[in-house]
């Protein structure tokens, strides 16, 4: 990782905002420091980068990058502050915006399939680097052979695609929907994201330490969401039932592959092993 900016610690006082990946420092001329910890790959960090720069570039988002920072042994980037809130918390200033969100995700989620790019990463050669990755060696090289063979009849596409799509990374502000952390950012068929959203919502871990109460009520809002949400995306581009049941592997090897959460480590493992034990059948 090149051409980056040296901070001082020092000068950054105390981060307002606490990641999975990563620390959020205030700076002057209303941006922010991203500053990712210790243990964060940089080849990871400059993919996030990359592709920042391309989808402002394509003016996906209106959020811009403005450089790379190294501060000791951590690495990270300068981006513009957003004065806002994300939609997951735009119902507890208006309790009615919960009904909107779902319509609100899928119409961004639509919008920013419309746009294509040649420069991002296809997803296809993300989901066999998947396959090579730490994460997936519990399958025999026989079974990888298989997924590969099924992954490459994939369907095709240079459509952007956020590969982390959810109402938390859409930030309100104002009348301006922005969609941020573009880290997983790839190109390919629309369908192999909203197939990821659908993950998303239905085996990702809540927040760690999220009390049990708030995990039942949490389970019964995304799924209110995602209903909305899918019958949503289903009239605006047609993506059937059915197309999205075959991007459900592809949606396990992102998942496992990129993120490895511990809690959803042998949850995920299981269904690509029923995949693979029912022939490929979903």
């Amino acid at each position: 990782m090149n051409s980056f900016i040296e901070l001082n610690k020092e000068n950054l006082g105390v981060p307002f905002a606490i990641g999975r990946s990563a620390d959020l420092y205030a700076l002057p001329n209303n941006q922010v420091l991203k500053l990712f910890f210790p243990t964060a790959n940089p080849k990871e960090i400059e993919a996030e980068y990359e592709n920042t720069i391309e989808v402002s570039r394509l003016q996906v988002t209106k959020m811009q990058c403005y450089g790379k920072v190294k501060m000791g042994e951590r690495l990270g980037m300068i981006f513009d502050r957003l004065e806002g809130i994300s939609l997951t918390k735009l119902p507890d200033k208006n309790p009615i915006e919960l009904f909107r969100i779902a319509n609100t995700l899928a119409n961004l989620h639509f919008q920013i399939h419309q746009t294509k790019s040649e420069k991002l990463r296809d997803i296809k050669e993300i989901l066999n680097d998947c396959l090579d990755a730490k994460p997936l060696e519990f399958l025999s090289e026989e079974e990888k052979k298989i997924i590969r063979e099924y992954i490459k009849n994939l369907p095709e596409g240079n459509s952007v695609l956020h590969l982390d799509f959810h109402p938390e990374n859409v930030i309100v502000q104002d009348k301006d929907r922005i969609v941020i952390d573009w880290m997983t950012a790839a190109k390919g068929n629309p369908c192999a994201d909203v197939s990821f959203t659908k993950l998303l919502f239905t085996d990702a871990e809540l927040w760690p330490g999220t009390p049990k109460l708030k995990i039942l009520f949490y389970t019964l809002i995304r799924k209110f969401i995602l209903g909305g949400y899918l019958k949503t995306s289903k009239h605006l581009s047609g993506i059937t039932d059915s197309d999205l049941n075959r991007w459900r592997l592809s949606s396990l090897i992102l998942r496992l592959g990129l993120w490895d959460i511990a809690s959803e480590r042998e949850n995920l493992k299981q269904q690509i092993k029923v995949w693979l034990a029912k022939g490929g059948k979903v």
